[in-house]
C-alpha cells in the first residue's frame, strides 16, 4: 500500500467518526477599524460636551461574526480634522460603546477612558481599552452607538473630527463531516 492510499484511508477513518471535526482553523485576526468620519462638534465656551453617533454599517465584520470568533475592542483613536489646531484642552475622555438597538438587552460598556493622563498627541488622541470584552454580541447587532464626553476647558468653536474604533482577536472555522 502506498504512502498516499494510507492517507486517504486514514482521512477516510478521520471523516466517519462520530462528533470530530474534519478541520479546524484558527487565526488571528488583525486589527479592524470602524471609522466615523468628520463628526461636526459645535461648542460654546465649555467645561464638558457630550457627542453619539452611531455606527450603522458593520460589514466590515459581518463576515467575521458568523464564525467562530472572539473579537474585543482594543483601541480608539480622536483626530481633529478642521477648527482647531489640537486637543491640548482635553483633561478626560470617555467613550462608552452600547447597541443601536433601543430593545436591546446588552448593557453600554466604558471601553475607552482617560482621566488627567489622555496624553493628546496635537490633533489626536489615542486610547487602550479599559477592560476585555468580547464584542461579537454587540457586532451581532446592526448597529453600534458610540457616546464621547469630553471635560477640560472646551474652546467655542466648530470643528470636526474622525473616531476609530479598533477591534482585533481570533477567528475559527469547523469543518464536520
Amino acid at each position: 500500500m502506498t504512502t498516499l492510499s494510507r492517507f486517504a484511508l486514514l482521512g477516510l477513518g478521520l471523516a466517519m467518526l462520530p462528533g470530530c471535526p474534519l478541520l479546524e482553523v484558527e487565526a488571528e485576526v488583525p486589527e479592524i477599524c470602524l471609522t466615523y468620519p468628520n463628526l461636526a462638534v459645535q461648542t460654546p465656551a465649555l467645561p464638558s460636551i457630550s457627542q453619539s453617533f452611531v455606527f450603522d454599517d458593520l460589514s466590515a465584520v459581518h463576515d467575521l461574526v458568523k464564525q467562530e470568533a472572539s473579537l474585543e475592542f482594543v483601541r480608539a483613536e480622536l483626530r481633529v480634522t478642521s477648527g482647531l489646531d489640537n486637543l491640548a484642552f482635553v483633561d478626560s475622555v470617555s467613550i462608552v460603546v452600547a447597541s443601536g438597538d433601543p430593545d436591546t438587552k446588552l448593557p453600554p460598556m466604558t471601553m475607552y477612558h482617560c482621566d488627567g493622563d489622555c496624553a493628546p498627541d496635537g490633533n489626536a488622541i489615542k486610547l487602550s481599552a479599559a477592560a476585555e470584552h468580547n464584542a461579537i454580541d454587540y457586532l451581532k447587532e446592526n448597529s453600534i452607538k458610540i457616546d464621547l464626553d469630553f471635560r477640560g476647558e472646551i474652546p467655542a468653536a466648530s470643528w470636526t473630527m474622525d473616531i476609530d474604533v479598533c477591534l482585533k482577536g481570533k477567528a475559527g472555522y469547523t469543518v464536520s463531516p
